[in-house]
């Protein structure tokens, strides 16, 4: 008797499996918050340089002139980040040298202050030849999310999901919390990089932990459920910056709702994974969890059947065997590519909507997260019904259009007319990605043989995170070339994936490989039949 042969006994889904469900999406709502808390913790200001003589001097006469102090550029804006070599003394104009064309560059700034009382653009002073460092800062967020994936991923295999979890709970309390009081920006960057790897280390257990109780009926509404907490995260986050406009205060108070999740540690709460201690030799703590699970749900299991109960043989292949069947490597490298495509584009959407034209920063970011809900309901409605492969090819290619077009407008249309439909257009393909991201994990589980089938996830993860490493840096491009090239790249990028993603073998309603033979012929006519005769017990875990 197989873990999967206990699960029917319990129900579809059942109060049991709703609770844990619920439970382990609160810290995933947390997780969704510091992802993207620097699109508030950094915030951009309107800044000019420090005048020196002016700017310390409280009793000022008359106003700046701003075109005796900063040079002029090609586009008629004045400099923010170099000055004329002008004398200002006691808040009054002493001496203004004639056709003054001596510049120095600035080494302090003055910053708006009236929507964000304090940021960490300003504290760290992240312009001019500083501006990289706020979305390094971001980028090494997603450095820590790949470390955590690979490190979190190998200790949570030997010491128990749940376990890791609560460790890297505590990493993301306490970094988080530290975050809000890092007095310079390495302290900052290194604290955020700790997030990172807290952001893996909490995520992927409790999706695991969430999906094993779950029948296959029900796994699909199961697997989008995390994915809707992390959305849900995007607005508590935006709720918080406008309700608080200092960065600290708001690092801090998305901080402090991990505390009150620590009480995952007692097994009352969150029991834990059962298919764990089974494969790890704890059978009666693996009975205990299904027990508690069948009494929850007002199901009864046979003693017969849970003395039977046995952990799965494992026969591991390395992830790299699949390299020496030709359509399984093909269907590998295209796999990792719309990984590394959706996180791309994924979290340079989410990071760049402060930049977006019209509309407010909290707004957007709400709106970021709430159009996720739609490319939800897609996965509901169609991904069961016309399959997984057209339905990522379908949100690779909508999401593509959506993102070149909100790119192409503001070149077509430069005087700011159309801002409504740049919004609505990068919110379409917000929405997209976020279904691609839900399809992406399905199929990934699906369409490899069981051998290497936690292999091949890991290392689409890591495609994945370099994805999310490069896409602040995407971003940045469009402060050194033209606004709208990031835009651009997010759409060409996804057209690609969508095209590629045809050449996938379908998976819905398919049985699952089990080994590299048949992980090769996955998608050639005849492989239902072949499998349906050569073995009964077909593999039903999509994890």
């Amino acid at each position: 008797m197989r873990f999967e042969d206990i699960i029917p006994y319990l129900g579809d889904f059942g109060k049991f499996q709703k609770i844990q469900l619920f439970l382990l999406c609160l810290p995933i709502w947390v997780t969704g918050m510091h992802a993207l808390a620097m699109t508030f913790l950094a915030a951009s200001q309107e800044y000019r340089c420090f005048v020196p003589g002016w700017d310390d001097y409280s009793n000022k006469t008359g106003s700046l002139n701003y075109s005796l102090i900063f040079p002029t550029g090609e586009d008629g804006q004045y400099d923010r980040c170099n000055i004329y070599a002008v004398n200002v003394t006691r808040g009054v104009w002493y001496t203004i040298p004639d056709n003054t064309t001596a510049t120095e560059q600035c080494n302090q700034w003055v910053y708006d202050t009236s929507q964000y009382k304090t940021s960490v653009f300003s504290q760290f002073n992240m312009v001019c030849s500083r501006k990289f460092m706020n979305n390094l800062a971001q980028s090494m967020y997603m450095a820590g999310m790949l470390v955590g994936a690979v490190v979190f991923g190998d200790l949570s295999d030997r010491f128990g999901r749940k376990r890791l979890m609560f460790i890297s709970q505590i990493i993301q309390v306490m970094s988080g919390i530290g975050l809000a009081f890092a007095p310079e920006y390495i302290t900052f960057t290194i604290l955020r990089f700790m997030l990172g790897a807290a952001h893996s280390g909490v995520f992927l257990p409790a999706f695991v932990i969430g999906m094993e109780f779950v029948t296959p009926k029900g796994r699909t509404m199961a697997g989008i459920c995390p994915h809707i907490a992390f959305a849900i995260g995007y607005c508590t986050l935006a709720l918080s910056a406008y309700l608080i406009p200092y960065w600290n205060w708001v690092a801090f108070v998305i901080a402090v709702p991990d505390l009150l999740f620590l009480i995952y540690y007692w097994d009352k709460i969150i029991p834990g994974s059962a298919r764990w201690h089974l494969q790890n030799g704890h059978k009666e703590k693996s009975k205990d969890i299904i027990k508690r699970a069948a009494k929850v749900n007002n199901k009864q299991i046979p003693a017969k059947v849970l003395d039977e109960l046995e952990p799965d043989v494992k026969h591991n292949a390395h992830v790299l065997a699949m390299m020496r069947y030709p359509r399984m490597r093909v269907r590998g490298f295209i796999i990792f590519y719309n990984w590394f495509t959706v996180s791309l584009v994924y979290y340079g959407l989410s990071l760049s909507t402060s930049k977006l034209p019209g509309g407010n920063d909290y707004l957007n970011l709400s709106l970021s997260g709430i159009v996720e809900f739609p490319g939800f309901l897609f996965c509901i409605l169609l991904m069961d019904r016309l399959g997984r492969r057209p339905c990522l090819c379908m949100s690779m290619i909508f999401c593509g259009v959506a993102c070149i077009g909100a790119g192409v407008i503001p070149i077509l249309s430069p005087g700011g007319g159309l801002d409504w439909l740049v919004i609505t257009l990068s919110m379409i393909g917000k929405a997209f990605t976020g279904s691609a991201f839900v399809l992406v994990y399905n199929y990934s589980a699906e369409a490899f043989p069981t051998v290497i089938r936690n292999g091949v996830v890991g290392v689409s993860s890591m495609f994945a995170r370099v994805g999310g490493i490069l896409a602040p840096l995407v971003n940045l491009m469009g402060d050194y070339t033209h606004s709208s090239v990031p835009q651009i790249i997010f759409g060409i990028i996804p057209l690609i994936a969508g095209g590629l993603a045809l050449l996938l073998p379908e998976t819905n309603n398919v049985p699952m490989p089990e080994n590299l033979e048949q992980g090769e012929q996955f998608g050639l006519p005849g492989f239902y039949d072949l499998n349906k005769a050569k073995s009964t017990d077909v593999l039903e875990d999509r994890l």
